[in-house]
């Protein structure tokens, strides 16, 4: 009897255990499909209006754009409103996600023509796809904060911007 009582405790406690695991991961599900949505609702649509239904206010981009705080959802709008007035065509393309409690790490590939003016500089009319990583923390089911990371020489150099990587500098090649 004792025995049993004994065996009876372990059962509880290990499916407690899995009860918390499939909970969290339920959660880390959840989060990937809200994240998704806001890619595709946001981002691909091109869609600032929609910002607020998935970041919290007080969101910090800790990677802002040039000229931005990262502070902010009017800041985040502000800097997504130029980069679709610069890439009118602009697409993100989901490779991967993986989510973990209220963190969702994102393996995206970004791609767009620049069409229109970035800031003040004119449009090269050149295209880019380039790849990136967004990690996102989300509290409440919003984004809180979030850390990007883009092979930003490689969409300089597709855009004409700089040169190809171990290509000599037109000063030097005259020489």
């Amino acid at each position: 009897m004792k025995n049993l009582i004994y065996l009876f405790l372990i059962a509880i406690i290990a499916a407690s255990c899995n009860t918390a695991d499939h909970s969290a991961s339920t959660k880390a599900e959840a989060n990937k499909v809200k994240f998704q949505k806001f890619y595709d609702d946001v981002l691909n649509a091109h869609n600032v209006a929609m910002v607020d239904s998935f970041c919290h206010p007080d969101f910090v981009d800790h990677n802002p754009d040039p000229n931005h705080t990262g502070k902010g959802t009017e800041d985040m709008k502000a800097a997504l409103k130029e980069f679709f007035t610069a890439y009118p065509d602009l697409k993100i393309q989901t490779n991967f996600m993986i989510g973990q409690g209220d963190t969702i790490m994102s393996n995206i590939t970004m791609s767009g023509t620049n069409s229109g003016p970035m800031g003040n500089m004119p449009a090269t009319n050149k295209s880019f796809n380039i790849d990136g990583v967004d990690v996102i923390i989300l509290k409440d089911g919003k984004a809180v904060e979030r850390w990007g990371f883009f092979d930003m020489m490689k969409m300089m150099t597709q855009l004409g911007m700089m040169p190809e990587q171990g290509a000599m500098p037109d000063s030097a090649a005259k020489m």
